[in-house]
């Protein structure tokens, strides 16, 4: 399993992924908006958005509780000095399902963050990580 990388010109370069997908990644210092791609660290949210993403999903769908739809957005605070890693990831799942009940949700994101998302395993160890949930509409409380 390997994936390569090739710088194109400025701060773009090309990664072809062991399935052959390939993507842009690119990064502009100071610019609002960073290329023709995601940043090397917008690609870390993603990761990690996807990976916990793909664990709810496959989790809900085995306790027999069919999505309407699903999506997650990554509040991230970095450090300002350099390196600029990030100190703290929340994602907040957007969970739609006339027949997905709370404790379904709950357990299935609790699944994915404390034993199946490689992603969130990775980073727990230096970024603080938390999450949300909104189920139709309407925030639970996850204390």
């Amino acid at each position: 399993m390997s994936t390569r990388v090739t710088w194109k010109r400025g701060h773009e370069f090309s990664a072809v992924y062991p399935g052959g997908e390939e993507a842009i990644i690119a990064s502009v210092p100071g610019a609002e908006r960073p290329g023709p791609g995601p940043s090397p660290m917008d690609l870390v949210q993603g990761a990690l958005a996807a990976c916990s993403g793909i664990d709810v999903v496959m989790i809900l769908e085995k306790m027999r509780k069919p999505l309407a739809s699903l999506h997650i957005e990554v509040e991230a605070e970095r450090r300002d000095e350099a390196p600029r890693i990030y100190t703290r990831l929340t994602l907040v799942y957007h969970v739609g399902g006339e027949e997905i009940d709370e404790a379904s949700v709950r357990r299935a994101v609790s699944l994915s963050q404390d034993k199946y998302c490689s992603v969130s395993a990775m980073l727990e160890t230096t970024v603080t990580l938390s999450h949300r949930i909104v189920l139709n509409g309407r925030e639970l409380d996850v204390s």
